[in-house]
C-alpha cells in the first residue's frame, strides 16, 4: 500500500511572492537582519491565523532566505475572498518592512499550484515569481490571473488601481495593495518613511528609482 504522506499537495489558489529589498549585503548594514525576518514572517502567520475560516484552505506560509511566499488553495467560487485575504495580509507585512527597514515588493497570482515542503512548482508560481521580480518600489500588486479573477469590494479602501513601476516599462493599472489606508497623518507618516528610505542608505542610483516610485504611490492614494 502506498504512503501518501509525503506527497506533493495538487491545488488551484492564490499564490503571493514577496521578497525584500537590498537583501544583499544587508549584513554590511543591519546586524539582526535575520531576526527582523523572521519576526516580520511570524507576523504575517499572525494576521493569517486572524482570516481562517473565510475560505475552505488555510493560508500556508514558506520563507526561503529572503523571500516569503503565500499560498491559499480555493475553488472558484471563493477567488475574491481569498485574493481579498492576500491582499490584506500584504496591506499589514509593508509597512512593518519598511518599519523593520527590510522593505518587500511583491505581486499576487491566481492559478494551479503544487507544493512540497519548500519546493513549489505551477502556473501560478511562475507568473507571482515573476511578475514580483520585475518590480521596482516597496508594494504589492495583482499579476494578470488574479487582476482577470478578481472583483474587489467597491466600498473596500484596500486596492488602488495604479500602474507599479518594472523593469519591462509595462504601462498598465492592476489593484495594487494600498497600504496606506489606515493611515491618520499622511505627512507625519511620509517624514517616517523617508527617514527609513535615509536609514537604508546609500542612496545609489539603482536603488533610488524604488523610492522615488514608491514615494509617487503614497502620493496617488491621497484621498
Amino acid at each position: 500500500m502506498s504512503d501518501n504522506r509525503h506527497a506533493p499537495i495538487q491545488s488551484g489558489g492564490v499564490v503571493t511572492f514577496l521578497d525584500v529589498l537590498g537583501w544583499k549585503g544587508i549584513y554590511d548594514r543591519k546586524q539582526d537582519a535575520i531576526s527582523s525576518l523572521t519576526s516580520l514572517v511570524d507576523g504575517i502567520r499572525l494576521q493569517a491565523e486572524r482570516q481562517r475560516g473565510r475560505v475552505v484552505g488555510d493560508v500556508s506560509i514558506k520563507s526561503i532566505s529572503d523571500t516569503i511566499v503565500l499560498f491559499t488553495p480555493c475553488d472558484k467560487s471563493e477567488i475574491n475572498t481569498a485574493i481579498e485575504i492576500h491582499g490584506l495580509l500584504c496591506q499589514w507585512a509593508i509597512p512593518e518592512s519598511i518599519a523593520a527597514e527590510i522593505p518587500v515588493r511583491g505581486a499576487i497570482a491566481y492559478g494551479e499550484y503544487e507544493t512540497k515542503d519548500n519546493i513549489f512548482v505551477g502556473k501560478a508560481v511562475d507568473e507571482a515569481a515573476s511578475w514580483h521580480e520585475q518590480s521596482d518600489w516597496i508594494g504589492v500588486h495583482l499579476t494578470p490571473s488574479a487582476q482577470f479573477s478578481f472583483v474587489p469590494d467597491t466600498q473596500s479602501n484596500l486596492w488602488k488601481e495604479f500602474s507599479p513601476p518594472n523593469k519591462s516599462r509595462l504601462n498598465w493599472a492592476p489593484y495594487c495593495v494600498n497600504w496606506t489606508a489606515s493611515w491618520r497623518n499622511r505627512q507625519e507618516e511620509i517624514e517616517r518613511i523617508k527617514e527609513k528610505f535615509r536609514r537604508l542608505g546609500p542612496i545609489v542610483p539603482e536603488i533610488s528609482g524604488k523610492f522615488v516610485h514608491t514615494l509617487k504611490f503614497i502620493e496617488a492614494t491621497n484621498p
